[in-house]
């Protein structure tokens, strides 16, 4: 049974975002562990294939030096882009104790805020001060 405890995951660009899951078994295989994702109505796109935290095959070039895959099945994006936003599927298989459990997270990707204060000024003041001493 694959679990986590949250159904969605905000991030914002730039940062990083962690799809966190976790899954038990009483098998001391690593887990096969697959992410893929779903974008508006277009088929699913593989994200990583691992075996444990191992990354097997070539990941697409948008996700190269971008993700992190622990052993509970949990993925970490990092550089985050508008790009990522999607649903996305974590599948956890282990050979040996047939087990295969899929769960759900929804990222959504904030852009970048930038607060700006400003102010205008149209004139240049001098001051000047003097002072007697008697």
């Amino acid at each position: 049974n694959v679990t986590s405890h949250t159904q969605v995951v905000r991030g914002t660009v730039g940062r990083e975002a962690l799809l966190s899951v976790s899954y038990s078994s009483s098998s001391s295989d690593r887990p096969v562990i697959k992410w893929q994702v779903k974008k508006d109505k277009v088929k699913p796109v593989t994200v990583v294939q691992s075996i444990g935290t191992e990354i097997i095959g070539n990941l697409r070039p948008e996700y190269r030096n971008r993700i992190l895959v622990f052993e509970n099945g949990s993925l970490l994006l990092h550089n985050l882009q508008l790009s990522d936003e999607g649903a996305y599927e974590v599948e956890i298989s282990i050979t040996d104790d047939t087990f295969t459990g899929e769960h759900y997270i929804k990222l959504t990707v904030d852009g970048i805020q930038t607060n700006f204060v400003g102010f205008k000024c149209s004139k240049t003041y001098e001051l000047k001060y003097q002072e007697e001493l008697t």
